[in-house]
């Protein structure tokens, strides 16, 4: 079986759906020559021009072929170019939400995509009026014609079936990992996280994540305790709307976009990790959190409780309250620190991304094997 990747993600800065793509892609990379070996498989990924003025870092792939095809790059690419190079592919796999259309609709080769959430539709005041109805147009179509679509949780499946019925026998759900599969190595240039204690978020600075409660939590409890810092790490950028963060305040760092090793230096450092999102697919920082043995305190949400269990503590994202009370717990309580601590490196092991890769594999097999039956 031939499988072609969607490589547009390659081209785009690197936030949590670019982080499942390359670490899905790097996964299949290291296990290619056993599965070409077992099965026959055989790996190609299609990107736009790879120019080195990109503002990302591209990595490099010892068994999956790369082919830059074609001119230009975002949508227009991938819907244009890349399904006029697809040959002999037996299967079309896109990471990143979105599929060329002219390819659904001709049902060859068969299409997987990964739809990581909608919150476009469930949130859409915190993207773009041009996000949105690109969306609004790409989405639907995978949705109905794709062969087979993974989301990231249950929690999410449930929530897609709701706008989605029709896909109910070709959604799956797949969990993503958590950590990189290597330890990054630190640079002289990587920041250093602060001395003492300090409260950590991670995420999008936009308002799908609650940023402005987590700003609000960490002043009630900077206020409180002399020695306590906050550490906010994410970039507030892009097509996702930026919230106000607020008059300046020394013991709030706004670090900004962080290298991988840079963040988890943090991890290692931070006391808490915050995370009251209103809504998360899945939610990566606080499974990397708990790999690194940072508590956690998240939102009682369906996709968080999915992913965490009973390795964190939950919070009602409304109640600012709520956030301050459970985190002043971990901070004062230096054993049910330590608990979620193991409980939370526990929980973690469980999310790999050698699990990820194994059971999307599954579903590209499903796929090909229900086109072949057609």
């Amino acid at each position: 079986m031939k499988l072609t990747i969607n490589g547009r993600f390659l081209t785009q800065p690197v936030t949590g759906v670019q982080r499942y793509a390359r670490e899905l892609c790097a996964t299949l990379d290291e296990a290619l020559p056993e599965l070409e070996a077992e099965s026959g498989l055989t790996v190609e990924l299609l990107t736009p021009p790879l120019e080195p003025a990109l503002a990302v870092d591209l990595p490099t792939y010892e068994h999956i072929r790369v082919r830059e095809v074609g001119r230009g790059g975002g949508h227009r690419w991938e819907q244009t170019v890349l399904p006029r190079h697809l040959g002999d592919t037996d299967v079309l796999f896109c990471p990143g939400n979105t599929a060329p259309l002219l390819t659904l609709r001709r049902r060859s080769p068969a299409v997987v995509v990964t739809v990581h959430d909608l919150a476009f539709r469930d949130f859409p005041e915190t993207v773009s009026s041009t996000f949105r109805r690109v969306y609004e147009v790409l989405v639907p179509s995978t949705m109905r014609r794709a062969e087979r679509v993974i989301t990231v949780s249950e929690a999410e499946r449930t929530r897609m079936l709701a706008h989605f019925p029709m896909a109910a026998d070709r959604l799956v759900a797949v969990a993503n990992g958590g950590l990189p599969r290597h330890r990054p190595k630190p640079t002289p240039d990587d920041p250093t996280p602060p001395k003492g204690p300090f409260v950590l978020y991670v995420g999008a600075l936009n308002p799908r994540k609650n940023v402005a409660g987590v700003i609000a939590a960490a002043r009630a409890l900077l206020a409180d305790r002399p020695d306590l810092r906050a550490v906010f790490v994410g970039d507030p950028s892009g097509i996702y709307q930026a919230v106000d963060l607020g008059p300046a305040d020394d013991r709030m760092v706004f670090a900004g976009k962080l290298s991988d090793a840079a963040l988890e230096a943090h991890y290692d450092a931070a006391s808490v990790l915050l995370f009251p999102s209103f809504h998360e697919a899945s939610g990566l920082p606080p499974v990397e959190a708990m790999a690194h043995g940072c508590p956690v305190v998240v939102s009682e949400i369906p996709a968080l409780r999915e992913r965490c269990g009973d390795a964190a503590l939950y919070c009602d994202p409304h109640d600012v309250a709520t956030m301050v009370a459970q985190v002043s717990r971990i901070l004062d309580e230096p054993d049910l620190a330590a608990d979620l601590a193991t409980r939370g490196r526990e929980r973690a092991g469980q999310f790999t991304w050698a699990n990820c890769l194994t059971s999307t594999l599954e579903v590209v097999d499903a796929a090909a094997g229900g086109r072949a039956a057609q």
